[in-house]
């Protein structure tokens, strides 16, 4: 097939098929979930509960992370963002202090105009 615009047509005619392509992908997108619910049919679950086992936890950070997952989602989701950020420096620091042993900075750099 050719996809190229031919003399005499419009890049508005395109341009519109484009736009009515996208809305089409996003509109399906959305309406996908409303058709896996009405197959199901019936109403949502409302008393469902994840909850970590830790009766057979030995004492130890697992089980205090477990404790505070069962305790209190807020304080979970804090310790959660805490660590990836700490981690997430130690990376960081790991990776430049390699970088400077190959020889490569990652320091300023000087713009000479």
């Amino acid at each position: 097939m050719d996809y190229r615009i031919k003399a005499g047509s419009s890049v508005r005619s395109h341009h519109f098929l484009k736009v009515v392509l996208v809305l089409l992908v996003i509109s399906s997108l959305l309406l996908l979930p409303l058709l896996a619910y009405a197959a199901g049919g019936g109403k949502p679950a409302t008393k469902l509960y994840n909850v970590a086992d830790t009766r057979n936890m030995e004492p130890g950070l697992s089980k205090w992370i477990a404790d505070i997952y069962n305790d209190n989602l807020w304080t979970f989701g804090l310790l959660v963002v805490a660590i990836m950020a700490i981690m997430g420096l130690a990376l960081g620091y790991l990776m430049d202090r390699s970088l400077v042993l190959l020889g490569i900075n990652l320091g300023k750099l000087d713009h000479h105009e």
